[in-house]
């Protein structure tokens, strides 16, 4: 049982540390790349490479870590994150942002799952039967807590007028932690057999999975709600920084603002169960959280010298909404089917994120970063009325 607790020890300094270089630069990379010279379509550009990136290499990379170990795949990940970070610290070039984003977006795949089945394979070779759930919440809380942390000494860089020099600081601190992953790191002897033809496979399974969507009425009206609730918060996640900044807010703040949204965020989503009995189900619940999302974005609008307050609220509330939605999209997913229909779900996410980021650049260059965010709540409106759709077909009995 000693092992045990070694091997968990090694995986919280892991995710502690590495979850707090990584969030260093987080509050604040889109500020630097707009004072480079960037545009925002241009910034929009380098995070759709990115989206690709990850969608493109998340099943080659995933035969890599079956053949080669997780301890490999975690350290090559650490690797490539830290060679974007220096890289970006030494370049201004469009054309080498494009290329080290591609390679952050190959980085995060190599650590996509690996990690995770890392974690577990370790603590299942100690013992069969043993019950992750308290050591896989012990990890949660150091991996939020890290990113608290980068964030809070982001800040304080920032206050010394550091801004560029944080992605060698990142950089040098993930270099470290690859570092300390090698020496300190022992790969499981639990492995799994590589599948052939994982690409086939994979979209084989989009394939199935956009026909069973497709073919219940219900399921197909609350992905499309949820698509659009995710459309609306992706432009988001790439505005704040720039609005804000417009907005006259220190950049010293961002890293306290965003370590306030990470810590409500740890503790709001504890009671969406309570939530959703007290609004009379998930239906209703869904699309409170998107017209109470829609009413602090429009808060922010208004209200752009305080804006971050609303702010802060609006990501609170937004954390509600895949607990909630998980639970009721899965009651109607047969078990043998469960895993393909949430991959197939979930590239409808991915693409619903794209073009977010797309139209994010492309109406902030155009016609302003007001127009973004109006266009966020827009959208976010928009999607709880695939929610009140929902009720209706239920109203009429019509759902299925």
């Amino acid at each position: 049982m000693q092992s045990l607790k070694i091997d968990i020890r090694f995986y919280l300094i892991f995710v502690l540390f590495s979850n707090c270089f990584k969030s260093l630069i987080a509050p604040f990379w889109l500020i630097y790349l707009n004072k480079i010279g960037l545009t925002f379509e241009q910034i929009s550009f380098l995070v759709i490479t990115n989206h690709i990136a990850v969608v493109l290499f998340e099943i080659p990379t995933g035969a890599i870590a079956d053949t080669y170990g997780r301890k490999f795949s975690v350290a090559l990940s650490l690797m490539l994150s830290a060679i974007t970070s220096i890289g970006i610290y030494f370049t201004t070039s469009f054309s080498l942002l494009l290329l080290f984003f591609t390679l952050s977006g190959l980085g995060a795949t190599f650590m996509s799952g690996a990690f995770d089945s890392w974690f577990a394979e370790s603590c299942y070779s100690v013992k069969k039967d043993i019950d992750l759930t308290k050591y896989w919440g012990k990890l949660t809380s150091f991996s939020y807590l890290g990113g608290t942390l980068g964030f809070l000494l982001g800040s304080v860089l920032i206050h010394y007028n550091i801004l560029r020099e944080i992605w060698l600081i990142e950089g040098i601190g993930i270099f470290l932690v690859l570092v300390y992953t090698v020496i300190a790191g022992k790969e499981s002897t639990l492995k799994e057999n590589t599948e052939a033809h994982r690409y086939q496979r994979y979209w084989e399974k989009i394939v199935k999975g956009s026909k069973f969507i497709f073919n219940n009425r219900e399921l197909l009206v609350t992905v499309c709600g949820s698509s659009f609730f995710f459309f609306s918060s992706g432009i988001v996640s790439l505005l704040w920084q720039p609005y804000f900044n417009a907005a006259g807010i220190s950049l010293v703040c961002f890293g306290p603002i965003l370590a306030s949204t990470m810590i409500i965020s740890i503790f709001v989503p504890r009671g969406a169960d309570k939530i959703t009995k007290m609004l009379g189900g998930s239906i209703y619940t869904l699309m409170s959280i998107s017209l109470t999302c829609s009413l602090f974005l429009f808060a922010m609008y208004i209200s752009t010298t305080y804006s971050f307050v609303p702010y802060i609220i609006y990501v609170g509330t937004y954390s509600l909404h895949t607990p909630i939605f998980m639970a009721y999209f899965n009651k109607f997913i047969p078990s043998s089917e469960r895993a393909t229909i949430i991959s197939t779900y979930n590239q409808f996410i991915s693409v619903s994120t794209i073009l977010a980021t797309y139209l994010f650049g492309f109406v902030s260059d155009s016609a302003g970063l007001h127009a973004a965010l109006l266009l966020s709540t827009i959208v976010c409106i928009i999607s709880s009325l695939f929610f009140v759709l929902l009720l209706k077909f239920r109203e009429e009995g019509t759902l299925g």
